[in-house]
């Protein structure tokens, strides 16, 4: 059920034609094409799990736990988490019939992108244990800021959450901020703490018909 549908999403993505605005744009359309396969019973969208149901939680910082898309088939569900960052890019647009542009943000915070990268990674690894799931979950990673395909640079303490191309994580790898130059606000170390990683993982970027849009689906 996974890989069937790991392929109908890279389907979707591959012959997506236009652009996508925001992230909550791509979650709604790729529900709405999952929904349109008639293979899957239900498809959720915002899926509310309760904090109180997954002891530990690590981010308590959270208000609530809420899954971009859900997949049930009879008893088996595949969370999906989706996640969208954006460089300034322009693109022409349609509105009631006129021509117009759209400007993409410029998100910028590479650092707090590759972490949520691996947050949504590893919560992922935490729902599929404490709800024992059959499946695991699944992560779209689109963007148009190729920096994240790059190696970080020696002196940034995100370089333990890099997304760059052909990265590989081995199960049992903890991952958390490089305080060897600077140690990290404690706030901030509040906010955003380290994890283990329970699973392999590789990186792989793949292309989109989108001008310089990439993505990973993992």
């Amino acid at each position: 059920m996974r890989e069937k549908l790991k392929k109908e999403i890279h389907n979707f993505l591959r012959n997506y034609e236009g652009f996508f605005h925001s992230e909550s744009e791509v979650q709604i359309l790729l529900a709405n094409y999952l929904m349109g396969t008639r293979y899957y019973d239900n498809v959720f969208i915002e899926y509310n799990v309760s904090k109180g149901l997954i002891p530990n939680y690590p981010w308590a910082n959270d208000k609530k736990i809420s899954i971009d898309i859900v997949i049930q088939q009879k008893n088996n569900f595949i969370p999906i988490e989706v996640k969208y960052k954006t460089r300034k890019q322009t693109f022409p647009h349609k509105v009631f019939g006129s021509i117009t542009n759209v400007t993409l943000s410029n998100q910028g915070a590479k650092n707090e992108g590759c972490y949520s990268f691996w947050k949504d990674i590893k919560r992922l690894e935490i729902i599929k244990e404490t709800f024992k799931l059959h499946h695991s979950g699944i992560l779209l990673f689109i963007t148009n800021d190729h920096s994240y395909l790059n190696h970080p640079r020696p002196s940034v303490q995100y370089g333990p959450f890099s997304i760059h191309q052909k990265r590989q994580i081995k199960n049992g790898v903890d991952l958390n901020w490089d305080t060897t130059k600077k140690d990290i606000n404690p706030i901030r170390a509040k906010k955003f703490p380290g994890f283990n990683i329970s699973n392999d993982y590789k990186i792989f970027w793949n292309d989109l018909k989108i001008k310089e849009h990439k993505y990973i689906l993992i």
